[in-house]
C-alpha cells in the first residue's frame, strides 16, 4: 500500500504542475476539447484512485469537479471565469492535501464545502451574454496563452530516485578523473601505439557515458513554465489588467538542479512585469496601446548556456525615478548621479532595497528583490541583462549554464595553494608587467588601471588571509565580474590551467565564509575550492559604483560609432608579427613541451592528451624546451597554434577596420594606435585536414588475394592507415554487406565479387590500361584508389 500511495502522490503532483497552465489556456479558448478532456481525466483518475487508498477528502473534491466538467463536456454548462476559478481552487486544495500526505503531516482542516459550493454556483443572469474576450466589471479578462506548437505525446518514462541519478553522476565523474590520471601515467611511459588506441577508445566510451548520464538529469523547460500561466491569470485578475502571454522554448532541456535554481528569479521577474511593467487598460488606451498587454517568456539553448528572455510592452523602467530614489536613500550623491550613463542608471535597480513603486503592496515593484535575483543568477554562473525602452517595454535576459555539475573553469594559484574560478566570471587576464596595466595605491586601497579604465583591485591572498609568497615571474591580474555588475581586478600568483570542472557541494563550515561556491575535483584528483566572485567582492568590501570618466568616455565613443566589438586575444607570432584572434575560439592557452611536436608528410602535429592534433600554422621546431600554444576549437575540430607570447585581451571590431582576405588573415584592425592583423577563423579551420572516414558507416574493404605479398604487406596497411576496416580473404560464410567493397587483382575474382552484390575495384600491376574498356586502377595510383573506395556508396 505504501508503494501505491507514493505512486499516487508522485503522479498527482506531476499532473497538477502541468495542468495549471492548461486550465488557464482552456479558459481563454473554451472550445479546446483536448484540454478539457485532459483536465477531466485528471479529476477522474484522482477519484478512481482514492477509493482503495482511503482518501475520502480527495474523492469528494475530485467527484465534485468531475461532475461540473462532465456538464461542460456535454454542453450543459459554460466555462465561465467563475467556474474556472473554482476548478483552480479545487486543484490547489488537492495539491495541499497531496503535499501533506507526502510529508506525513496532518491534513489541512480547511472548509472544503466552500470550494464545492463555489464550483456549483450557477453563472449570473447576464454572464452568458458577456463575450469571452470582454472582462466583466471588476475583473480582468482571461489570460491568453500562446504556445508555439501543439502538445506532443509524452514519451514513455520510468521513475527513479534522484539519489540514484546523483550516484551515477558521481560515479562517472570519478571515472573521468581516473581516466585523466591514467592518461598522465601513459604519457610518462614510452609510446605504445596499440595501448594508445585502446586508451583512446576507452576515453571515448567514458565521455559518451558521461554525456548520457548527464542527460538523465535533464528536464524540459516546460516544468519551469508550468506555473506561469496560472500566476499571470491570478495577478491579472487582482490588478485588473488584461495580458496576452506567450511561452516559447518549452522543449529546451536543462539540468534538474538548474531548473530549481531559476524558478524563483523567473517568478519574481514575471510578477514585477505584471505589476509595474504592464499598465492598466485605461492607461494603455491613453498611450495608444492595445488594452491587452503582451508578456513573452522564451527559452533557447545557445552553446552550453540556456538563454531565458522575459519581455513586455509595458512602461519600461523610469531611470530618472531610480536615480531620485537612490539619492533619497543616501546610496548615491547628486554629483555622482549627474555623471552616470543611462546603463549605469538602469543598473541601480539591482541595489538592495531600491524600488520605483509609489507604495508598498503585496506584489513588489521593480527593484525590490532584484538584487537577490541577480545574486541568485550569478551564484549559479549566470548573467542577467536589461534592455530598457521607456514607454515601450522592458526585456530581461537571463543566461545560465546548461548544467551545474560540470562547468568550464580556470585553475589559479595563490599562497602556495590552488583554487578554481568559473571561466564565465573572468573578463580578461593580464600580467602585472604588462604595459597596458598600472597598479597604484590610494588611501591604502589598490587601483588597477587597464587601458585607461580603473578597477578596484584586491589580492586573493589578502581576502583569504594567506601569505603572499615571493615568486620570480610576474603575477597574474584577472578582471572579474562582481555581483554588482562592476568588474574588479583580482591578483593571483598565476593562472595555471583551464579545465572542465566537476562541481560538488562543500561543507557548510566552508560555505559560511562567503567566498566559496563549492568544491571541485580537477584532473589530478585533488579537491580544491571553487571561488565565488560575488563573495570575494563582498568580503573585500569593494565599491558598488565605479566613477570613472575615462571608462565612460570610452563607452560613449563606442556607442556613438555604432561598431560591434568582440573580445580578442592579442599575441605575438613566432615570426614576430603581432596579431588578433577572436577570444571565443580559444579553448585554453598553455605551455607545451617542444618534444611533443613533429611533422609528417609536410603536416605538423603535436601529441596532446594521448592523441595527435594538427598544428594549423605548420610550426614543429622551436628554440626552447617549451612553447606557448593556443588550443582552438570550433565545436568539433581541435587544432593547436604555437605563438611566441600572449600579450593581453582587447576589444576589437567584429568586422576589421580594413578587410583584406588573404591566407589565414581577414584584415587589419587598429587597437590602441597599433595596426594588427586579424586571423580569419573560417580559413583557419578550413585549412585543417579532413577527418578520417568512419569505418562503422562505410563497411569493409575485402582483399580477396589474402596470400599475395603485395596485398598483405603494402595494400592492407595503406587502407588501415586511411581509417578503413580491412578483411583479408572472403568471409567464411561468404556473407557481405552492400556497403562492403572487394579489391582484387584479376578479372576472375572480380566476376565472383560482382555476384556477391557489392562493388568491386579491380587493380592492375601495369601503369597503362589494357585498352579503352579496361576499368581497372593502377595499384600504385593512390589518389585514384582512394577516390574509388570513397565513392562506393554513391
Amino acid at each position: 500500500m505504501d508503494e501505491l500511495l507514493q505512486e499516487f502522490i508522485s503522479e498527482t503532483q506531476e499532473t497538477l504542475e502541468a495542468l495549471a497552465g492548461e486550465v488557464v489556456a482552456w479558459e481563454a479558448d473554451p472550445s479546446d476539447r483536448d484540454r478539457l478532456d485532459a483536465i477531466f481525466r485528471f479529476f477522474h483518475t484522482v477519484k478512481g484512485s482514492c477509493g482503495f487508498l482511503n482518501l475520502p477528502r480527495f474523492e469528494r473534491l475530485s467527484h465534485a469537479a468531475e461532475d461540473v466538467l462532465a456538464d461542460i463536456r456535454a454542453g450543459e454548462r459554460q466555462a465561465d471565469p467563475v467556474t474556472v476559478s473554482a476548478v483552480l481552487g479545487l486543484m490547489d486544495r488537492i495539491g495541499e492535501l497531496t503535499e501533506a500526505v507526502a510529508m506525513g503531516a496532518a491534513l489541512p482542516n480547511e472548509n472544503d464545502d466552500y470550494l464545492i459550493a463555489a464550483l456549483n454556483t450557477p453563472p449570473g443572469a447576464g454572464a452568458d451574454q458577456v463575450p469571452a474576450a470582454e472582462p466583466v466589471e471588476g475583473e480582468a479578462a482571461p489570460v491568453s496563452v500562446a504556445r508555439p506548437q501543439a502538445p506532443q505525446a509524452a514519451p514513455r518514462t520510468i521513475r527513479l530516485p534522484l539519489s540514484l541519478i546523483d550516484q551515477l553522476m558521481n560515479g562517472v565523474s570519478d571515472m573521468v578523473l581516473a581516466r585523466n590520471e591514467m592518461s598522465r601515467k601513459l604519457r610518462d611511459r614510452s609510446s605504445d601505439a596499440e595501448l594508445d588506441t585502446v586508451f583512446e577508445r576507452l576515453s571515448t566510451c567514458v565521455a559518451d557515458m558521461r554525456d548520457v548520464i548527464s542527460k538523465t538529469r535533464m528536464q524540459r523547460v516546460d516544468r519551469l513554465f508550468a506555473a506561469i500561466p496560472r500566476m499571470v491569470r491570478d495577478l491579472g485578475r487582482d490588478l485588473g489588467k488584461r495580458i496576452d502571454l506567450t511561452l516559447e522554448g518549452g522543449d529546451v532541456e536543462m539540468d534538474r538542479e538548474m531548473v530549481e535554481m531559476v524558478v524563483d528569479p523567473l517568478t519574481h521577474i514575471v510578477r514585477n512585469s505584471i505589476d509595474h511593467g504592464i499598465e492598466t487598460p485605461e492607461r494603455r488606451r491613453t498611450a495608444g496601446k492595445p488594452e491587452a498587454g503582451r508578456l513573452r517568456v522564451e527559452a533557447r539553448q545557445s552553446g552550453n548556456q540556456i538563454v531565458i528572455m522575459i519581455s513586455d510592452d509595458g512602461a519600461g523602467i523610469d531611470t530618472g525615478r531610480l536615480v531620485d530614489k537612490a539619492i533619497a536613500a543616501g546610496r548615491l550623491t547628486p554629483d555622482a548621479a549627474a555623471r552616470l550613463t543611462e546603463q549605469e542608471k538602469l543598473d541601480l535597480i539591482f541595489m538592495a532595497g531600491l524600488s520605483t513603486a509609489q507604495q508598498v503592496t503585496a506584489i513588489s515593484g521593480r527593484g525590490v528583490g532584484m538584487d537577490v535575483v541577480r545574486a541568485n543568477v550569478e551564484r549559479i554562473g549566470g548573467v542577467i541583462a536589461l534592455d530598457n525602452h521607456p514607454g515601450q517595454g522592458l526585456c530581461i535576459t537571463l543566461r545560465v549554464p546548461l548544467t551545474l555539475t560540470i562547468i568550464p573553469g580556470l585553475i589559479v594559484r595563490a599562497g602556495g595553494q590552488h583554487f578554481a574560478i568559473p571561466r564565465a566570471a573572468v573578463v580578461e587576464i593580464l600580467h602585472d608587467n604588462n604595459d597596458m596595466l598600472q597598479i597604484s595605491e590610494v588611501g591604502g586601497a589598490k587601483i588597477a588601471t587597464i587601458r585607461a579604465v580603473r578597477h578596484s583591485m584586491v589580492d586573493l591572498e589578502a581576502v583569504l588571509g594567506m601569505e603572499k609568497l615571493p615568486q620570480p615571474g610576474p603575477r597574474a591580474i584577472m578582471v572579474v565580474r562582481s555581483s554588482t555588475g562592476m568588474p574588479f581586478a583580482l591578483g593571483v600568483a598565476a593562472v595555471d590551467n583551464h579545465e572542465e570542472l566537476v562541481i560538488r557541494p562543500a561543507s557548510p563550515l566552508v560555505m559560511a565564509s562567503g567566498v566559496y561556491a563549492g568544491m571541485t575535483l580537477p584532473d589530478n584528483g585533488r579537491p580544491m575550492l571553487l571561488l565565488d566572485a560575488a563573495g570575494l567582492a563582498s568580503v573585500a568590501r569593494l565599491p558598488n559604483i565605479v566613477e570613472d570618466d575615462a571608462a565612460r568616455r570610452q563607452e560613449d565613443e563606442s556607442e556613438a560609432a555604432g561598431v560591434e566589438m568582440v573580445a580578442a586575444l592579442r599575441f605575438e607570432e613566432l615570426s614576430g608579427e603581432r596579431r588578433l584572434l577572436k577570444l571565443s575560439l580559444i579553448e585554453r592557452v598553455e605551455d607545451i613541451d617542444t618534444s611533443l611536436f613533429g611533422k609528417s608528410a609536410g603536416q605538423a602535429f603535436v601529441r596532446l592528451d594521448g592523441r595527435l592534433v594538427t598544428v594549423v600554422n605548420g610550426h614543429s621546431r622551436f628554440a626552447g624546451d617549451k612553447v606557448c600554444a593556443l588550443r582552438l576549437r570550433d565545436g568539433e575540430q581541435e587544432t593547436c597554434y604555437p605563438v611566441a607570447a600572449v600579450l593581453d585581451i582587447v576589444q576589437m571590431p567584429l568586422v576589421p577596420d580594413m578587410v583584406a582576405l588573404h591566407g589565414l588573415l581577414s584584415g587589419v584592425s587598429v587597437i590602441d594606435g597599433e595596426h594588427l592583423e586579424v586571423l580569419n577563423p573560417f580559413a583557419l579551420f578550413a585549412s585543417l585536414p579532413q577527418e578520417r572516414p568512419d569505418p562503422a558507416r562505410q563497411g569493409r574493404c575485402i582483399l580477396v588475394e589474402s596470400e599475395d605479398g603485395w596485398t598483405r604487406e603494402i595494400l592492407a596497411p595503406l587502407l588501415r592507415q586511411a581509417g578503413h576496416d580491412v578483411t583479408l580473404g572472403l568471409p567464411a560464410d561468404t556473407s557481405v554487406d552492400p556497403r562492403d567493397i572487394i579489391l582484387c587483382n584479376g578479372p576472375d575474382t572480380a566476376q565472383a565479387g560482382e555476384m556477391l552484390g557489392c562493388r568491386v575495384v579491380q587493380l592492375r600491376a601495369s601503369p597503362r590500361a589494357a585498352g579503352p574498356q579496361d576499368g581497372s586502377i593502377y595499384r600504385y595510383d593512390q589518389d585514384a584508389l582512394m577516390a574509388a573506395i570513397g565513392g562506393r556508396q554513391g
